[in-house]
Parts: structure tokens; sequence; C-alpha cells
């Protein structure tokens, strides 16, 4: 159970609440699955850019491999790319993890394990 404790924001979530016809639980949800989203496309990104500041080391390393970032390292590689998403899945749960191929600089596809969008699809 959580408790507000702020007052100023009680009151704003209990006007959004009215304003929009919500209970005040749908209109809390909604604000913290926002907030969530965008922790998760910000961690996103972030993997992201240190993946491609990383690509030729990571081409050295681990060819013909996946990698998985986060926090800017690699945690974890496997050429099954779906043993290495089990593992990052028990291993880090919704945190937003970077999962992709080891390939020369160029366009490939690069999947990220998060709360509930991965390539674009609910997981």
């Amino acid at each position: 159970m959580v408790e507000l404790r702020e007052n100023a924001l009680i009151w704003q979530i209990e006007q959004l609440a009215k304003q929009t016809a919500q209970p005040v639980e749908a209109v809390l949800a909604t604000a913290v699955e926002a907030y969530l989203d965008q922790l998760e496309r910000e961690g996103i990104h972030a993997e992201t850019q240190a993946y491609l500041a990383m690509q030729n080391e990571l081409l050295a390393q681990y060819p013909g491999q996946h990698v998985a970032i986060y926090r800017g390292e690699v945690v974890d590689h496997d050429e099954d790319v779906a043993l290495l998403e089990r593992r990052v899945r028990e291993r880090f749960g919704v945190l937003p993890v970077l999962i992709a191929p080891v390939k020369p600089a160029g366009a490939h596809e690069l999947h990220w394990r998060g709360g509930r969008t991965a390539s674009g699809d609910e997981r």
C-alpha cells in the first residue's frame, strides 16, 4: 500500500479525477504508468547510445553473438538470442536492457527488454 502525504499533490490528483470523471486510483495508475514508460524510454536510449559507442569493441569481442547492455555495460552475451533474453528477464525483470546483435556498423534491429514493450509488442 502506498500512501501520499503531500497535500498539494493529493489536491491536484483529486481535482483531475473530478474533471475527468475518473476514480482517483485510475488517475494515479495512469500517472505512474506514464512516468515508468518515460524512464524506460530514457533508459533504453542511453543503452542504445552505449551500444553504438562500443560497436567496434563489441565486434572484436563478441562476433556473431547478441549482447545485453545495462547501464552502459555488457552484462551478458550469447549466440542464442532466446536464451539470452530468458537470462536477462530472470536477472533484470522489467528494467530496460538492450539486446542487440553484434554486427558491423550499419542498420540492424535492436531489441530492448523492459516493462511492457519489446519490438512493438506486449511481453
